[in-house]
């Protein structure tokens, strides 16, 4: 504590004398300079008043149109995309500004999570995820493309071999899964099981 009040005299009290000789030998010209010293620092709180206001409006307008919630679901029907049922839940805490989360509240066997991506004007992917309890660590999802108006499919399963030797005999560790891209009749497959 004393070695800041020490840091501070030592600080303030060079700049104060400072201060008094520039108004002592001209006093017209200090009272001048402080006044536009005043006006520019003015000018800088005025500038990042309005960078906060301008991120204040860009956190609660951005994207422009976020409505693709439970209302959304009879556009979801004509577009072929799976629907958001009344047993489920918005997790915000689990969302962000451009990324909406849905989780089904009852059962996780299914259809039981919902993500949708955003833009800045529009929604730009619906990512559905689906599991069969009876095949552990084993998701499947699609990805709608709301700009192309196509899916992507793909799985993620186990991978049973986490170390295997490449061609030049060295040790590869692999992840404990594997994702890999699959067609829509491979898809519809794991969901129908």
């Amino acid at each position: 504590m004393i070695y800041g009040i020490l840091i501070i005299i030592l600080i303030i009290v060079p700049i104060g004398i400072a201060y008094y000789y520039d108004y002592k030998k001209d006093p017209k010209e200090f009272t001048f300079s402080i006044r536009s010293m005043g006006k520019g620092i003015l000018k800088g709180v005025i500038y990042i008043g309005i960078l906060i206001g301008l991120y204040a409006v860009y956190q609660l307008v951005i994207p422009i149109n976020k409505n693709h919630g439970i209302e959304f679901n009879s556009e979801r029907e004509k577009l072929g995309i799976p629907k958001i049922g009344d047993n489920w839940e918005n997790r915000k805490y689990s969302s962000d500004q451009f990324t909406t989360q849905w989780w089904k509240t009852e059962t996780t066997d299914g259809h039981f999570k919902k993500i949708i991506e955003y833009g800045i004007l529009n929604a730009e992917f619906e990512t559905d995820y689906y599991k069969d309890d009876n095949r552990k660590g084993t998701f499947v999802w699609s990805k709608y493309d709301f700009g192309t108006n196509t899916y992507e499919y793909f799985i993620e399963k186990p991978n049973d071999k986490t170390v295997s030797v490449t061609e030049s005999g060295n040790l590869k560790f692999a992840n404990p899964t594997i994702t890999q891209k699959i067609d829509k009749s491979e898809f519809e497959k794991y969901i129908a099981e």
